[in-house]
């Protein structure tokens, strides 16, 4: 238990560090207007779901260098090796996936006038999202190094990379969108300058230091070829698809939203953040597992692996349901946050239950579904993703919205991650019996292969 809280720990924190600089941003949006806010929330859902194609693909380097980490135990040379390798191929992910995605920004103001958004909120959304979009090169690089750090053990410089991010994202992103009366342009030029100050920061940080300086990317430059980005897209493809199937639920109910009103709209992104909160103290423990089972993982440590699962589990439940009870009994603190009238305040109140009670289905599906990346199992967890998510959850926020509103639209989205946390945590006991079984037959001197 020690072992996972002390790597969990600094992770959850900078997750919710990166949470509040999502809520200050947030903040401010509704500081400008109510449609500001719905404004930059329907930008900032565009950017998210760009982003997601690029993030899993290069995400997943955490993953892959966590079994190198395993593996080096019984072979140093070949782990750290694969650790270089793995480091180079994601860095070149990350211009390759941002010089692409940034030009598909471009169709967005006509894909959202088909979505049926409503049209004075697409200008200023599009204002937003094109100085925005700059921070996404940085964000991947910053990913690949918390991908190294994280897996070598380093969380708390993750802690101090995050909280480093949000205290010049504050004044950055106030200063543009109200001294120089940039708006919601000026909140996404904020983001994405401070992104870029923290990558030179953090990579000067990380690769100065012994431990980490042998695997600097420019150091064995013929170590570079497109073979590199073989094992991050055969790991990163899958994770992509059931991320962007997720966030397919999630703002698939934007777009559903959207239809209801602008204020339906402009709630529906505090109920994203209020959700957005208790996902993010989840990833960041769900990390720190599938950390831990990598390493076992590449070392077949199966026992470990057990053990972690069980662990992981027992906690995030108990987490998420203590979460759920809070939002539903103290819901004033959210309309006073973000200094909701009477009017939103009475709808949130009414929504917010439905929300709460998703909280420990999400965190199941989050935990299991980075478990199983942890042991290289992604192709399975994806076809376990499209069923919840597209056959369950979209159709039963299609069906709900019409008699019950946004309460609707949320109701669909929980039914959509209760199904899929039950079927991946099925599926996450069976890989662990199977992989348990091969270990031991492997090791069992009657075993004929």
């Amino acid at each position: 238990m020690k072992k996972i809280l002390s790597l969990a720990l600094p992770l959850i924190i900078s997750q919710l560090i990166t949470m509040a600089l999502v809520l200050t941003d947030v903040w401010m949006m509704s500081q400008l207007s109510v449609s500001a806010l719905a404004a930059g929330g329907l930008g900032a859902s565009v950017y998210s779901f760009v982003f997601i194609i690029a993030s899993s693909c290069v995400g997943c380097v955490a993953n892959l260098i966590a079994i190198a980490y395993g593996q080096r135990i019984a072979r140093p040379v070949f782990g750290n090796q694969q650790i270089r390798f793995a480091i180079k191929g994601a860095v070149m992910l990350s211009f390759i996936l941002t010089l692409a995605l940034t030009f598909s920004f471009g169709y967005f103001p006509n894909l959202l006038l088909v979505a049926n958004q409503p049209e004075p909120l697409i200008e200023p959304a599009m204002s937003y999202l094109n100085t925005l979009k700059w921070a996404m090169l940085p964000s991947l690089i910053l990913l690949v190094l918390r991908g190294l750090t994280s897996a070598l053990g380093s969380t708390r410089s993750i802690m101090v990379m995050s909280l480093s991010t949000v205290l010049l994202n504050i004044p950055l992103s106030y200063l543009f969108a109200f001294t120089f009366e940039q708006g919601l342009a000026g909140l996404g030029a904020g983001t994405a300058l401070s992104s870029f100050l923290v990558m030179l920061g953090y990579g000067y940080w990380v690769f100065k230091r012994a431990e980490y300086r042998s695997f600097s990317p420019w150091l064995n430059i013929e170590e570079y070829s497109l073979s590199l980005l073989k094992p991050l897209l055969s790991l990163g493809i899958p994770i992509m698809i059931a991320s962007l199937l997720e966030h397919g639920l999630i703002y698939g109910g934007t777009l559903m939203a959207g239809a209801i009103s602008i204020a339906a709209l402009a709630l529906h992104q505090i109920l994203i953040q209020c959700l957005s909160f208790t996902w993010n103290i989840n990833f960041g423990f769900s990390q720190a597992a599938a950390i831990l089972v990598g390493r076992d993982f590449g070392s077949s440590n199966f026992d470990g692996i057990k053990h972690t699962v069980k662990r992981s589990f027992f906690i995030t439940t108990i987490l998420s349901a203590l979460l759920a009870g809070l939002f539903i009994a103290w819901p004033e603190v959210i309309t006073v946050l973000f200094n909701l009238d009477t009017q939103l305040s009475i709808l949130l109140i009414s929504v917010l239950w439905v929300v709460a009670l998703s909280f420990v289905v999400d965190a199941w599906q989050l935990l299991a579904i980075n478990l199983l990346r942890g042991m290289k199992i992604v192709v399975g967890p994806t076809f376990v993703t499209a069923v919840g998510y597209w056959l369950f959850g979209l159709p039963a926020a299609w069906l709900l919205l019409h008699d019950h509103g946004l309460a609707g639209v949320w109701g669909g989205i929980g039914i959509g991650l209760g199904v899929s946390g039950v079927l991946l945590l099925v599926q996450l006991l069976c890989a662990i019996h199977k992989y348990r079984s091969i270990h031991s037959n492997a090791n069992n001197p009657s075993y004929v292969s």
